[in-house]
């Protein structure tokens, strides 16, 4: 395996050198990792593919999202390579399928909620697709996104009615014994009142 994302001192022509050099002295690498390298194109990615791919099929996984995709290695990722072009902006990434059912089973649906992270708005918790009118009326106290069914689950701020995510629980103030709390937001803006009050 070459365990390679993010690596800003790595550019997507040397990558490919790395792996055609690594191709021809072993002829064993069976899986890449290389999100986040930029000015990956699809030309790249097509070479990547033919050295590494010989056995495998790109499509024979599915991939979730989930927040922690991004932060470790996932072991049980057994896709030769982790990114593919996007559907929808055309771009090299890490590209979703959606956890909900319902598009799972319409094609049309699946395709058009198949995407990268910049181009599908996921639920943090549970990583399906959402649309924009529910992005409208799940307001979170964090810059993160929730579908409904998850928004309705969390405690929310007694002050706004915002919940944080479960990724960012750890931002709540004031929190009491019951489970209440108040957003840093609000915090913050009574805090100012009170400043203001006090000036006069």
């Amino acid at each position: 395996m070459l365990f390679v994302p993010r690596c800003s001192g790595l550019t997507a022509d040397g990558l490919v050198k790395i792996i055609q050099f690594l191709h021809e002295c072993k002829g064993n690498l069976s899986h890449v990792r290389l999100h986040g390298i930029c000015k990956m194109t699809n030309d790249h990615l097509d070479v990547i593919k033919s050295l590494i791919c010989r056995s495998s099929q790109q499509d024979a996984q599915a991939l979730y999202y989930n927040h922690r995709v991004h932060e470790v290695l996932n072991t049980d990722d057994s896709r030769p390579i982790d990114v593919d072009v996007c559907p929808l902006c055309r771009n090299v990434r890490l590209v979703f399928d959606c956890t909900r059912k319902d598009c799972r089973e319409v094609k049309d649906s699946w395709t058009r909620c198949r995407g990268c992270f910049f181009c599908v708005a996921r639920c943090e918790t549970c990583g399906r697709c959402i649309d924009l009118e529910e992005l409208g009326e799940t307001g979170l106290a964090c810059s993160d996104f929730l579908c409904m069914d998850c928004w309705l689950k969390l405690p929310k701020c007694s002050t706004c009615n915002r919940p944080y995510c479960e990724r960012h629980s750890n931002l709540k103030e004031n929190l009491s014994p019951s489970g209440q709390f108040t957003c840093q937001e609000c915090t913050a803006y009574a805090t100012s009142l009170e400043s203001l009050g006090n000036g006069y």
